[in-house]
């Protein structure tokens, strides 16, 4: 409850929110389990080593038609939008926006987008040995749908 007005409110939880609750209400044989999933969901990472720029987000709750990623200059955009859907507590809508700077070295005709069927989006593109090599322009990225579940991103 501390965290409902810091500038942290949406971006998932933090093992220390969920301590008191589980520690106190759950058994130890659940705790572990329940714990990993509240901290995984909401993932977002951005590596960037010597050969490749990449992004991996948790998007499952949409499809590719509901997502829209865009190389605009230097930044991508990726932008996840749904119409209103029942689930089990009534009605929800979704809609996010994510921006990222890309590295000037990144080639940006050669990026490219996936999402696993466990709705990790994996968004990356293969580096140029120097920064007038990679070509910016404005461009829609497709994002083209994997059959086998993402590896997500272990830190």
């Amino acid at each position: 409850m501390s965290r409902l007005f810091d500038q942290f409110f949406g971006e998932g939880l933090f093992e220390c929110d969920l301590l008191p609750f589980l520690s106190s209400t759950v058994s130890p044989y659940y705790r572990q389990s329940l714990l990993r999933t509240a901290l995984d969901s909401g993932i977002s990472e951005v590596r960037s080593d010597r050969d490749k720029f990449a992004i991996f987000l948790d998007v499952k709750h949409f499809s590719p038609e509901d997502l829209t990623v865009k190389v605009q200059e230097d930044f991508v955009e990726i932008h996840g939008k749904h119409s209103e859907r029942q689930d089990d507590h009534g009605y929800i809508s979704r809609e996010f926006h994510r921006r990222y700077r890309l590295p000037s070295n990144v080639d940006q005709s050669a990026l490219s987008c996936s999402l696993s069927a466990d709705g990790m989006l994996t968004f990356s593109g293969p580096k140029v040995a120097s920064a007038g090599d990679a070509g910016h322009s404005d461009r829609a990225i497709p994002v083209s749908r994997e059959e086998k579940p993402g590896s997500a991103p272990s830190s």
